[in-house]
């Protein structure tokens, strides 16, 4: 059996999956109450689990943990330790990078895709041929941090040229309370409804930003697919319109034509796309 894992900044989630490739049973956990070594030793001790796929919410290199803002590391060298103690294989990756490759297999797609998420920040991850395009330490795909223009409020990373520094959740929230703009839930659809200079430039720099965004990844990477992610995109499906409209001046136009950009319809993509790094790398 293989243990499918999503761990969050609130919880850490698994599947059980059978030779079958279905679920067998599914288990929840706090991750604020439980470490991961102690969370997966007390599934592997009621599982007889053979391998295990883990879609992490930090940076991930190598089978080694590098960064987890919001989650507890007991042990950083998560796949050596498994191995050494309890004989299993351990494949991680970060939460988007497992993501894209359930994306990559529902969308039955045969050569590049890119799976492109704008909530909190703003993150994409490149799967070629099946296989996750990592890069020397496994960041290659930061789109978010490629430069776009001088942002007065900095991004979160404290670079002002990055694309994430309009474009995301985080810039949306920092840019309306410098300017002390009285907005809803829905910040998109707040600014969109009033009539100030300061909220019309917030969000046309939102969604040139993004459609800058999209062209690059099309220029650079050519890909057969783009796909579309993250809580601010499914709260505001107009995005893609708008993507559609003002993306080529961005774009290599033999490129855009070749390039199909899609909203995600999947759901639970991380934790599926955690069994797939054991299908996948094992």
């Amino acid at each position: 059996m293989i243990a499918a894992i999503d761990v969050g900044g609130t919880n850490i989630r698994c599947n059980i999956i059978g030779e079958d490739e279905k679920i067998v049973s599914s288990e929840s956990m706090s991750s604020q109450d439980i470490g991961l070594i102690e969370a997966i030793e007390s599934i592997i001790s009621k599982y007889a689990v053979k391998k295990i796929g883990i879609s992490y919410a930090g940076q991930v290199d190598d089978g080694v943990i590098l960064s987890a803002p919001n989650i507890k590391v007991d042990e950083p060298n998560i796949q050596a330790y498994f191995l050494k103690e309890h004989g299993i294989d351990l494949y991680i990756d970060n939460d988007l990078k497992c993501a894209a490759l359930a994306e990559y297999e529902y969308w039955e797609c045969d050569t590049t895709m890119v799976a492109a998420s704008v909530g909190t920040g703003f993150g994409s991850a490149i799967v070629e041929r099946g296989k996750l395009v990592k890069g020397s330490h496994n960041l290659a795909g930061e789109i978010g941090h490629a430069p776009y223009k001088y942002s007065e409020i900095p991004c979160g990373c404290g670079n002002h040229h990055c694309i994430e520094a309009f474009c995301s959740g985080s810039a949306l929230t920092r840019k309306i309370e410098h300017h002390r703009l009285p907005v809803g839930e829905e910040l998109l659809q707040s600014l969109k409804e009033m009539q100030s200079d300061e909220a019309k430039t917030i969000l046309e720099d939102f969604h040139d930003a993004l459609s800058f965004a999209v062209g690059s990844i099309i220029s650079f990477i050519n890909p057969e697919i783009i796909v579309l992610g993250g809580g601010v995109i499914h709260k505001n499906p107009y995005l893609l319109e708008i993507i559609n409209e003002s993306v080529a001046k961005y774009a290599l136009s033999v490129s855009r034509e070749q390039t199909k950009i899609i909203i995600s319809e999947l759901e639970d993509a991380p934790i599926k796309g955690a069994a797939l790094l054991v299908k996948y790398y094992a």
